[in-house]
């Protein structure tokens, strides 16, 4: 009788265990994991911080071991169920999560989900509409055209790139950007919107001494540009 009773409770317990939603047992292994000053670090954080801050660190060996685990995909299909597929995203709503389960707020995932698929949402607008301003570029220049360029500088002297240049609130300063005018010297065959990046040699810059994506550039240099991510025009 009393090994019966043993055998039911932890069949019950095992039951159990197995209904844990996968959010759940997430947060519960890497409760495990971390130290008790470790949770209190985290939780003892505004949540933006704390989910920014873990993002590279532990967040990076979360993604790993959980969410690219071919032994285990729990967690990565439970997400996919909800139309959650990016691993960035999950790994936001699970830190997130944590951050709130260990200050005893409410996860409230429905809120978080919105959250997530509203950002996607707008992202992928954005994206359509910066990839529509590529194909115009790619179909009006070809190979031996010259054309204007335009990038801006940060602090560090470094001409950078935005994801969605027409969208990113940045004005163009003649005494700060840069403004290259280059000879497209290679126009690779079109096989995705992913990569829409040309070959350019330049003529002339406006400034020198700015890097170009962190390489030392001068006149006579071929540099990598890209119809999605420069700002491009005609010569006047």
């Amino acid at each position: 009788m009393r090994n019966f009773l043993l055998i039911l409770i932890l069949t019950v317990l095992l039951g159990c265990e197995s209904k844990k939603m996968p959010l759940d047992k997430a947060l519960e292994d890497i409760e495990i994991t971390w130290t008790e000053d470790q949770l209190e670090e985290f939780a003892n954080k505004p949540d933006s911080s704390a989910v920014r801050d873990v993002h590279f660190g532990y967040g990076m060996y979360f993604r790993n071991k959980t969410l690219r685990n071919p032994k285990d995909s729990t967690l990565l299909k439970y997400f996919n169920s909800l139309g959650i597929y990016h691993e960035d995203h999950i790994s936001n709503i699970v830190f997130t999560s944590l951050h709130r389960k260990l200050n005893n707020k409410s996860i409230d995932l429905d809120s978080q989900l919105k959250l997530i698929k509203a950002v996607i949402a707008k992202s992928k607008a954005l994206n359509d509409k910066n990839v529509k301003r590529a194909f115009k570029y790619y179909d009006k220049y070809k190979t031996g055209d010259t054309i204007l360029v335009r990038m801006p500088v940060n602090s560090n002297n470094n001409a950078t790139q935005y994801s969605y240049p027409e969208n990113s609130g940045w004005i163009y300063n003649d005494s700060i950007d840069l403004l290259i005018k280059g000879l497209i010297t290679s126009k690779p065959e079109l096989k995705d919107t992913s990569d829409m990046s040309i070959k350019l040699k330049i003529l002339s810059m406006n400034r020198e001494g700015v890097k170009v994506l962190m390489r030392d550039v001068s006149v006579g240099d071929e540099i990598e540009s890209d119809f999605k991510l420069d700002i491009i025009e005609d010569i006047r």
